[in-house]
């Protein structure tokens, strides 16, 4: 398999991992990013929904947040899908490489398996031409050494021993022709062998060659050996590579389809809850114009009783002013007749005259001390309710403090009701502290968890309770209110 091949088919799969994985990467942080936006807004409807009857505010919570949710669901499915069509994309390039890889392997493996037989015949062919050249050899030395034997026989033989001499030695024409016959046969007999060593030499001299011409080719054979060898091995390792992203790239694809699957199943459970919160949103509603007629009473029955009591108060206040200015003037005709008497004895007297008496206090702006320290979550004023879909007073201050917080009394005062107001309120402290700036001043503590004092008087900063989150009310937290002659204002005019 080719170096480009392997390169190319090990980065498609893994720029196919790499690009699946980001867009894994950036959706998460996209629907992560919208959750965080949508939990913000239900903790705002909690904030919103502050005096609502725990029921219908629980139902629309619920209802919002399953229709916050719906999107992010529906957005996951599309994701989940989306990287599942991504991954089986994928796994089917990563198994066609494999295929690819493995065809590759078993080309390069047959390639090198006929290089090898190849290689194989042709040591054989050179070990059999090597054999017969050695054979040829020795036979044509033989051959050689009886020629050489015969050309000095015929040539350099002394008297009667060399053929020349056989001939002319003859002593009868008899034995003169049968020397001849015998001179002729060892002449044709070494003729025949000087024929059988020149066609051995031509034998010899060819099948050098082709030994010259074998190992030649055993030389290229090895490299070409060396060479499938190589690609073999290669082909093997890019097999199992692309073997092993083919199983990667099918477990993605499973667990894709796995993660699709639990996506559509919460998108389906979602949609379930839906139903069900909108129809438990709906009956509660029904069941709200009744609360709020009991709210009502309760706030408008806490307003008289205040009313009265500042009422009272003031009437109070104007019989002590009344009561003051009284002495006050008989101290004056005391005095004026003192001088007058010292005047008839001849006498000097400089009567003295009380202050005149002040129907106005010196309280200050900030007379009311934090009842507990923690983050504002909601302000005094209008606010649109989005159940009712209309505007409603909130008629005090929330901060946000966890539930067991220690609440203390804002001023001195006496407590004139303590205990579970169905009105909403909860655990609820009233505190009356008296005449203030022209105005009967009542505090108010609600939602605690537990009271501690249920009566009498109390000093600024003692302990009341401890906050909470009971009546209407969807979290820990404080609601102090503040009251002027009976109507709620503003608790930052008093801080």
């Amino acid at each position: 398999m080719p170096a480009a091949t392997k390169l190319t088919a090990a980065g498609l799969v893994v720029a196919c991992s790499v690009s699946l994985g980001s867009a894994l990467v950036a959706r998460a942080d996209s629907v992560s990013d919208q959750k965080k936006r949508n939990d913000a807004k239900i903790a705002n409807l909690g904030q919103q929904l502050e005096g609502t009857n725990a029921k219908l505010a629980g139902a629309y919570v619920n209802l919002q947040r399953t229709n916050a949710a719906l999107p992010v669901a529906q957005q996951r499915v599309s994701s989940a899908l989306a990287a599942q069509a991504r991954a089986v994309t994928a796994q089917q390039v990563a198994e066609a490489t494999e295929q690819r890889a493995i065809a590759a392997e078993a080309a390069a493996r047959a390639h090198n398996e006929e290089v090898a037989q190849k290689l194989a015949v042709a040591r054989a062919n050179e070990s059999r031409a090597t054999e017969q050249l050695t054979k040829s050899s020795t036979q044509l030395t033989t051959s050689q050494d009886a020629l050489d034997a015969y050309a000095a026989e015929v040539f350099q033989g002394s008297d009667q021993q060399s053929q020349l001499g056989l001939v002319f030695g003859a002593t009868s024409p008899q034995d003169f022709a049968d020397k001849l016959v015998m001179a002729d046969t060892a002449s044709s007999v070494a003729s025949d062998t000087i024929d059988a060593l020149a066609a051995m030499t031509a034998d010899n001299t060819s099948t050098q060659a082709y030994l010259t011409a074998v190992r030649g080719e055993i030389a290229d054979l090895k490299r070409q050996a060396e060479a499938a060898l190589r690609n073999a091995e290669s082909a093997s390792a890019a097999a199992t590579q692309a073997r092993t992203q083919a199983v990667v790239a099918k477990n993605n694809a499973v667990t894709a389809a796995q993660n699709a699957a639990t996506a559509k199943a919460n998108l389906d459970s979602l949609k379930q809850k839906q139903v069900a919160y909108a129809a438990d949103l709906k009956e509660q509603k029904a069941n709200e114009a009744a609360d709020l007629a009991a709210a009502k009473a309760e706030s408008a029955r806490l307003q008289a009783i205040l009313v009265e009591r500042a009422r009272q108060a003031k009437i109070r206040e104007a019989k002590r002013l009344a009561k003051l200015r009284a002495e006050r003037a008989a101290k004056i005709r005391a005095e004026r007749a003192k001088a007058a008497a010292a005047k008839k004895r001849g006498q000097h007297y400089v009567p003295k005259v009380p202050p005149p008496v002040s129907s106005g206090d010196s309280t200050p702006s900030n007379y009311l001390s934090y009842p507990a320290n923690g983050p504002t979550t909601s302000g005094f004023g209008m606010r649109w309710h989005p159940v009712l879909h209309k505007w409603m007073l909130h008629d005090g201050l929330d901060w946000g403090i966890p539930c067991g917080t220690p609440v203390y009394a804002a001023a001195p005062g006496d407590i004139i009701r303590a205990g579970w107001r169905a009105s909403g309120w909860g655990n609820q402290v009233v505190i009356d502290h008296g005449i203030h700036r022209g105005v009967d001043l009542v505090t108010t503590y609600n939602h605690l968890t537990s009271i501690v004092k249920f009566g009498g008087s109390v000093n600024r900063g003692q302990l009341i309770g401890y906050s909470g989150t009971t009546g209407y009310s969807t979290g820990c937290h404080l609601h102090f209110g503040v009251y002027e002659d009976g109507t709620p204002v503003n608790p930052r005019g008093w801080l």
